[in-house]
């Protein structure tokens, strides 16, 4: 029983090593996962750390996408009224990035998209955006920003919020309602993993 609960702990924990330090797997893979940026519709840079804005605005120099979108503004929105305040999305964590992404991106009728978020937390946003964009037709591509000089070790916060945000995920991609009902009351509620806001990852 031990080695159940332990076994996707260590696998996620590892799956985050490779990541952190991919030059560990191009012994496998000539592009290591989640570094390979391929053309796209938008970008869309997750709210967090100034590094995945930063990376996410390199990417565009390079015209891998025409445009750069934030979690934290509706962009249909914005081009009707013009003032970025009313058109904030108030996304709460990276579950609630992904079902207002989605609900946007598939009223444009986008067809590809980057996600840009940081290395530490790719993996999760990576199961959390497939979950969630299942079934839209939108070809998502997420990709970490790069590797630092001293990588540091990967978050055991990050890996245990792991199956509790693609919980949430699951319920907001087949029932939002309920969804946006439980995110009300999140505080009585054990699953804290799923609700980290987005300014601390």
């Amino acid at each position: 029983m031990l080695a159940t609960f332990l076994l996707p702990f260590v696998v996620l924990y590892g799956l985050n090593w490779l990541i952190f330090h991919p030059g560990i797997v191009t012994a496998f893979y000539l592009d290591p996962p989640f570094d390979t940026p391929q053309p796209a519709d938008v970008i869309v840079v997750l709210a967090g750390k100034p590094e995945r804005a930063k990376y996410a605005a390199l990417l565009a120099e390079k015209r891998l996408a025409p445009r750069v979108v934030s979690t934290l503004v509706d962009p249909d929105c914005l081009r009707e009224s013009g003032v970025r305040e009313p058109c904030a999305t108030r996304v709460r964590n990276t579950v609630d990035e992904a079902v207002a992404m989605r609900r946007v991106l598939a009223r444009e009728k986008v067809d590809r998209v980057m996600v840009v978020t940081s290395r530490s937390h790719v993996v999760r946003t990576a199961a959390i955006f497939t979950i969630v964009f299942y079934g839209t037709g939108i070809d998502v591509n997420v990709l970490a920003t790069p590797l630092s000089a001293n990588p540091g070790a990967p978050s055991v916060r990050e890996i245990l919020s792991f199956f509790p945000s693609l919980g949430g995920a699951a319920l907001g991609r087949f029932d939002p309602e309920l969804y946006g009902w439980i995110m009300q009351y999140r505080f009585w509620l054990p699953i804290r993993g799923a609700l980290t806001p987005v300014q601390s990852v």
